[in-house]
């Protein structure tokens, strides 16, 4: 019993994995996705890969501007090795979150010092990205509600998407302000009082520091927005390479939501829940189930592609330990005034 609670969540995502791949069995005709397969126009394939690029650059210069907020100033070509890596491991681990945690474990390694820091840069790193991802769906998206809302199944799906928006934003605001609420005397006294709140000193000591560089959090919310973009014309290219047709608009709204809905954790790495959702959305532009898998499959191989370059940084990577020097947040007391 205490193995099965110990993996309950892991067994509720493989179900739901394998009912959506149970329905999309039944729901597809898999004969017809040869002829689309054969048709791939490759011109609008290769510049889907490309489109990529821009991405990892981003994150990766996202990641360093978040470091130099503690003090680790990190080589930009150390970052993207590390980045790398990560991208590398989310293909055999649970999703993108398992390439977060071999990021932590190389950056901890690699800063020894600041490994709470570090650990918490990438934490935050995946969580600005996903607020700027909910950010971007949304302004594209706002307009074609009536759409979106139009049928049960969509209806059900971008409410969860916009539910999400807005517990971020929450979250964000709350995330922002906290270390301004912490000044408050009678607060700071009584988290004092709690048990083994002093294990986790690095830990908020590393929270108010990220808080409290507010412009930097800014700019690196404004700055993923273009990686968002990149993946978009990932999409629209695979998009043209089956020779789809459709609102680009409505398009671009579907694959910032699934994007989005596949980080949920409630399947496998979004295995079949991809899948599902693209069936399901795509239905509003009049594209069939067959070429609404053939897409989500193609966008799902790019991805992966990507994630095996990471293979020759692995293998290729040297460690290096980074001694940045003291500062002031290392020895003051928990919950400061500045």
């Amino acid at each position: 019993m205490e193995f099965l609670r110990r993996r309950l969540g892991l067994i509720f995502r493989a179900l739901v994995s394998l009912a959506l791949v149970g329905w999309l069995i039944r729901k597809i005709d898999w004969q017809h996705l040869k002829p689309i397969i054969q048709t791939v126009d490759v011109a609008w394939l290769a510049a889907a890969l490309v489109s990529f690029v821009p991405v990892l650059l981003i994150v990766s210069w996202r990641w360093r501007l978040l470091l130099g907020v503690h003090g680790v100033h990190l080589r930009f070509w150390r970052v993207l090795e590390l980045t790398m890596i990560g991208q590398l491991f989310s293909a055999f681990l649970l999703g993108t979150t398992g390439g977060d945690v071999i990021k932590i474990f190389y950056a901890a390694r690699a800063v020894p010092r600041r490994k709470t820091a570090v650990g918490f840069t990438v934490i935050i790193d995946r969580v600005i990205g996903l607020v700027a991802m909910l950010l971007f769906g949304v302004a594209l998206s706002i307009t074609q509600l009536p759409l979106l809302l139009s049928k049960p199944g969509t209806r059900f799906w971008t409410s969860m998407f916009y539910l999400a928006a807005l517990g971020a934003i929450c979250v964000s605001i709350g995330g922002c302000i906290g270390p301004y609420l912490l000044r408050h005397q009678g607060l700071r006294s009584w988290l004092k009082t709690l048990p083994y709140l002093h294990r986790g000193t690095p830990l908020f000591s590393a929270y108010e520091t990220t808080a409290r560089a507010f412009r930097t959090n800014a700019l690196a919310l404004v700055g993923s927005l273009p990686s968002h973009l990149s993946v978009t014309i990932m999409g629209y290219c695979i998009f043209r390479s089956l020779h789809l047709q459709g609102s680009l608009l409505v398009f671009c709204s579907v694959l910032i939501m699934v994007n989005m809905l596949i980080a949920l954790p409630i399947s496998i790495g979004g295995l079949g829940l991809r899948e599902y959702l693209f069936v399901t959305f795509f239905a509003l532009l009049g594209i069939d189930p067959e070429h609404a898998v053939t897409f989500s499959l193609t966008f799902f191989a790019l991805n992966l592609l990507w994630s095996f370059a990471g293979a020759p940084f692995y293998f290729l990577y040297r460690h290096e330990t980074h001694e940045p020097a003291p500062v002031v947040s290392e020895v003051e007391p928990l919950f400061s005034k500045r």
